[in-house]
């Protein structure tokens, strides 16, 4: 740790900080509009995640997500969060009037309450300040995801302002609408790319402690059982796969439980709950596709809610407005994204460039029935007994049910994920909305506690706490221990001078650059002078330059007829130039071929691989087949060691 690491941190933490409050000032705003005149902080802050991503939508079709349209913006809700000054909280734990909503206890016992949960609150705060610091820096990306696009979205976003068209990743087609790019985006408008994961981990823990602070009031929870909720929720560790988000869709689940029980709130306003609903969820669905149909099924299980408790003409209004919200936030994100991947949102709009649309290999849910249904229903066996507590041991309030909504809708999700996806991954494409389920379960059985005697109240409490715990561990199948010494990690290297390459790296790249031609300003129409980069470390290269495609898995997707992966090189490199990408930015390593075919070869060998991984590795094969022929037969304009570029359009000599 040097005094410059520990100032870095300091800025990092206060930059996060204060673009929350910002995006919190926009959701201040157009609730002030909508006739809440003093909203609080928590019910700002989650209405402004859904207006931040709906006005990144608009800037990304203007290509305006420059660094001057990104501080207007945060300006903007800056202001916005001044004039409005949201309330910290409308129920302050451990507050006076708090205390008077126990009127069973004694004075004592209120007293002791109070002392014990201002305790329990300094315990969360001290696990909040470790988490919070160990977001700035993170020692460990995934190779096969992070280093060759999540890191590259941002910085090319950041470059053409825009979430730029990359027919040729498979992450831009299916991935995400581009939420979460734009998310890191803001970051990245003062801070450098080693902070970009703060967008997800940063965002999601103040956004987390918030709503946690005042769903247990929402829910009618004591000072105590409040307090110790938001350390729950805290100590529970969010496992990170890579950078694609979890932290924050987890605290946005939490946050449309939150906005869909807090009855009181909207008891004059119902339909700006229903549009609320549906932006919250739009919102989540930006971050991450898998996502989207956990947040679509909880509104429908809202409106079929709000149809038996207030009417069904109440019911087909919340569904109506759900939807308009809903849509309002995802459809500037979806033109851009059937313009750049040819899908309005993959898979359920079309697959777009994606290589099962041509044919070429089968699609991810393929593969033997049977085995798919048995991975995704044993998963989801702990979720099925959380619904059926639920739904028949707990209350049937309207709010209580909620907690029985969320749990419907991601159990109905994850089984819907699990098999589109082949069984593969059922735990990383639904993590967030599982998890919140499962942890919320000690809402309800708090609820059913404080409506009990005294000894059942305390059994059901502590029982419903370790049946969660107990779950979430399931659903993590990994140790707490694990998650808490990579937090301390992330801690660490958050106090160092921290750099995601070396700087020969860095140079490398430049020189790299330096070799493509640049593309001359009167260029003829049907001329090829683009590039497609199919490297480890896109991230380092200048977009700004020149045209860059990004192919972060060559051959799972591409622009029509589709990738020659059945041919040779020479096919392969008339079917660019005809997209007019003429040169080929590679790193190949060909005395490492054999090591990297034969991983592939056992991955295709394993019968438990499922068919996503099967095809991904057919094609990766098929893609190391054709660049070693077009290595020998194309002019090398840059060559150093494995890190070369390949002019297709010029024979070597």
């Amino acid at each position: 740790m040097t005094s410059d690491s520990l100032l870095h941190l300091l800025l990092a933490l206060c930059w996060v900080s204060v673009v929350f409050l910002s995006i919190s000032g926009l959701g201040s705003c157009l609730l002030w509009c909508s006739g809440l005149r003093r909203p609080s902080l928590p019910l700002a802050a989650v209405t402004g995640f859904g207006v931040a991503i709906f006005l990144g939508g608009c800037m990304n079709l203007l290509q305006a997500i420059s660094y001057p349209g990104r501080l207007w913006l945060l300006a903007v809700g800056l202001a916005s969060f001044a004039l409005v000054r949201p309330r910290i909280l409308r129920y302050p734990t451990g507050s006076v009037s708090a205390a008077k909503a126990m009127p069973h206890l004694s004075a004592v016992g209120s007293t002791r309450s109070l002392i014990a949960a201002r305790a329990v609150l300094g315990l969360a705060a001290l696990v909040f300040v470790v988490r919070f610091a160990a977001t700035v820096h993170t020692p460990y990306y995934q190779h096969d995801d992070d280093y060759n696009f999540y890191l590259a979205a941002p910085v090319k976003m950041d470059a053409l302002h825009q979430y730029a068209p990359d027919p040729f990743s498979e992450r831009r087609v299916m991935s995400s609408l581009g939420g979460n790019y734009f998310l890191q985006s803001l970051v990245l408008t003062e801070l450098p790319l080693e902070d970009v994961q703060m967008a997800d981990r940063a965002f999601g823990l103040l956004l987390l402690v918030c709503v946690a602070g005042e769903l247990g009031a929402v829910f009618g929870l004591y000072p105590l059982q409040r307090a110790l909720l938001v350390l729950f929720l805290l100590i529970t560790p969010q496992l990170q796969f890579n950078l694609t988000f979890v932290d924050l869709p987890f605290a946005l689940f939490v946050g449309l439980v939150y906005l869909a029980a807090d009855l009181d709130a909207f008891d004059a306003h119902p339909r700006l709950q229903a549009v609320l609903l549906g932006i919250t969820a739009s919102a989540i669905s930006t971050l991450k596709s898998t996502y989207l149909p956990h947040g679509v099924l909880f509104l429908l299980c809202i409106g079929l809610l709000h149809a038996h408790y207030r009417g069904l003409r109440a019911g087909l209004r919340t569904l109506l407005l759900e939807g308009l919200g809903c849509l309002a936030v995802l459809i500037p994100w979806m033109i851009a994204s059937h313009s750049a991947s040819g899908t309005w949102f993959y898979p359920i709009l079309g697959k777009g460039y994606q290589y099962s649309a041509y044919g070429l290999f089968p699609p991810p849910s393929g593969g033997h029935t049977v085995k798919i249904i048995a991975k995704v229903m044993i998963f989801n066996l702990p979720l099925a007994a959380v619904l059926l507590l639920e739904w028949f041991w707990c209350e049937r309030d309207e709010r209580t049910r909620v907690l029985a909504a969320l749990t419907a809708a991601a159990l109905s999700a994850s089984v819907l994920v699990g098999l589109a996806t082949g069984g593969d991954s059922v735990r990383r494409y639904n993590y967030p909305a599982i998890l919140a389920a499962i942890l919320l379960l000690y809402l309800a059985a708090a609820v059913k506690a404080n409506l009990a005697p005294s000894i059942k109240s305390l059994s059901i409490k502590w029982g419903s706490a370790t049946i969660c715990v107990c779950l979430a561990m399931y659903v993590g199948f990994n140790s707490w221990t694990h998650e808490y010494a990579m937090t301390l990690k992330c801690l660490r290297t958050s106090l160092t001078d921290y750099h995601i390459e070396p700087e020969s790296t860095v140079l490398a790249y430049g020189a790299m650059e330096r070799a493509i031609p640049t593309p001359p300003q009167n260029a003829p129409a049907g001329k090829s002078y683009g590039t497609i980069a199919t490297v480890d470390f896109p991230f380092l290269l200048d977009f700004r330059s020149h045209p860059i495609a990004i192919a972060d898995i060559p051959g799972a997707a591409s622009l029509p007829p589709g990738w020659p992966s059945r041919s040779d090189g020479d096919v392969l490199a008339s079917y660019l130039l005809s997209h007019h990408l003429r040169y080929l930015a590679l790193t190949f390593d060909s005395s490492t071929l054999p090591n990297v075919s034969l991983r592939e070869q056992e991955e295709l060998a394993d019968p438990s691989t499922t068919q996503w991984i099967r095809s991904e590795a057919q094609i990766r094969l098929a893609s190391y087949r054709q660049f070693e022929q077009l290595i020998h037969s194309r002019r090398h304009t840059f060559d150093q060691g494995n890190l070369m570029v390949l002019d297709l359009a010029t024979p070597a000599r």
